[in-house]
């Protein structure tokens, strides 16, 4: 009876033990949309260097369990997309993904063809947390320097959205830059 009492109790405390890193490994769903209103006037950034993903996770080609794409269906901005485009804004990129918090994940982004390890649209997005949760985000819109008629030692010409913000959980969250904007949303 004593056996079989010390066998159930290791085995609960070997459970308990399994269980423990699953318990504090909790997935957050993040969200971005980033657009920019066609008419503002260009706010030259400084492009974005050739190994910008080079320390991230591309979500285009993870092998990373952890690290998923979500589909489509399950997005949470879709009507504030809506409005704005019905109010002359352009969407640069929508997606979302979920993962875990782990305060050394950078996720790249990008929407378009590479052109010389450039795309059109491109962005690092950093989850941590310290006493708050924290992104940190950097955009580049970017686009060939010849077609704007803007003259430049480099072939594109960038525009950059780089902010850090603290976030709550399951609010949207706007950040602003003169050209540029991106909402964001984080839940668990």
């Amino acid at each position: 009876m004593k056996q079989l009492s010390n066998a159930l109790g290791l085995l609960l405390l070997t459970t308990l033990l399994a269980a423990a890193p699953i318990a504090q490994a909790e997935d957050y769903l993040v969200e971005v949309v980033f657009f920019g209103q066609p008419s503002s006037p260009l706010v030259q950034g400084t492009p974005p260097d050739l190994d910008w993903s080079a320390d991230a996770v591309d979500l285009t080609s993870t092998a990373r369990a952890d690290v998923r794409s979500i589909d489509k269906t399950r997005y949470q901005l879709d009507s504030q997309v809506r409005k704005l485009e019905q109010s002359g804004y352009e969407i640069y990129l929508h997606q979302a993904w979920s993962q875990p918090l782990d305060n050394d994940l950078v996720v790249a982004l990008h929407r378009g063809q590479a052109d010389n390890g450039i795309y059109p649209v491109q962005g690092l997005v950093r989850l941590s947390q310290d006493n708050l949760t924290e992104l940190q985000v950097a955009f580049w819109r970017n686009r060939p320097a010849a077609g704007l008629g803007i003259q430049t030692s480099s072939s594109v010409v960038s525009e950059q959205l780089h902010q850090t913000r603290a976030l709550r959980p399951n609010e949207v969250h706007y950040l602003d830059h003169q050209s540029l904007g991106m909402l964001v949303t984080i839940r668990r």
